[in-house]
Order: C-alpha cells, then sequence, then structure tokens
C-alpha cells in the first residue's frame, strides 16, 4: 500500500495533506482524481471537487489552485507528521530485510528534514536503541497522536 493509501486508511487523508504531499511529490495526480471521486461518491457536493474528479486537463499549479481553495472550506490541518506516520507504517508492513528497512529509514529520517525525536533512528546514533525498535515507538506515539483523539 502506499503512504497515501495508508492515509486514507486510517481516515487522516484532507485537502491540505493532499496539497502537501502532492506539493512533495509523494502523491500523484491520478490519486488525487480518484479521491475527489470517492468524496462525490459518498456524498460530496462541492463543484471544487467535482473539477477536481474531472482535472486531468489542469496544469499541476491549476489543480494546487483548486485544491487550495477547496482546503478553505475544510478544518483539516496539513502535517507532515501524518505524512511520516504514513511512510513509517509503510515501511514497516514491508517484507524488505531488516536492513533493507534500516537503509530506507535512513532515507525517510533524511526527507522529513531530521526529525528530532527520529534520531534514534539514525544508524549514527550512539544510543544503542536498534533502529526498527526506535521507529516502532514513534510509530506507536504518532498513532496516538492522531487516532486517539
Amino acid at each position: 500500500m502506499s503512504p497515501f493509501g495508508v492515509l486514507i486508511g486510517l481516515g487522516l487523508a484532507c485537502w491540505s495533506t493532499i496539497f502537501l504531499g502532492f506539493r512533495k511529490s509523494w502523491i500523484r495526480r491520478e490519486d488525487i482524481f480518484e479521491y475527489a471521486i470517492n468524496q462525490l461518491l459518498d456524498g460530496c457536493e462541492s463543484e471544487r471537487v467535482a473539477i477536481i474528479a474531472g482535472g486531468e486537463y489542469l496544469s499541476d499549479e491549476e489543480l494546487l489552485e483548486v485544491i487550495s481553495k477547496q482546503m478553505e472550506m475544510t478544518n483539516c490541518v496539513a502535517d507532515m507528521d501524518k505524512w511520516r506516520l504514513a511512510f513509517l507504517l509503510c515501511l514497516d508492513a514491508s517484507n524488505d530485510s531488516d536492513e533493507n528497512k534500516i537503509n530506507r529509514l535512513q532515507e525517510i529520517y533524511a526527507d522529513f528534514d531530521y526529525p528530532e525525536d527520529m534520531a534514534s533512528c539514525s544508524i549514527y546514533s550512539q544510543d544503542g536503541i536498534d533502529p526498527l525498535v526506535a521507529m516502532n515507538q514513534i510509530v506507536k506515539r504518532l498513532k496516538e497522536r492522531f487516532l486517539l483523539r
């Protein structure tokens, strides 16, 4: 499953999260169109969502503009940590070897600008905690933050 699929599954996807994810190239245009179509099928009557759903003709800038206007209609806040949780959950669920998972974890750590709470995930950490154990601790904290509201 993709990180965006994880966000949808956890109920953490919203237009501001999509906006952030698209700007960071973590989500594809097709995913945005599909999300909008599902919103319409679920009863959303927003004209902007309909434009997004059929937005293949829009440039990336135009698509972001419409998403930005749709964001104003919601109270969801874009949060890098939502995306970080999704990436870490995807990594944890992968069938990769521990070595490959640790290598990918280093990339995630860098992609998110070395968050302080992930320092123990670094292979250069001096605290003696296994990076994958540290990752699971972060996943637990992030889940508690977003899913136990």
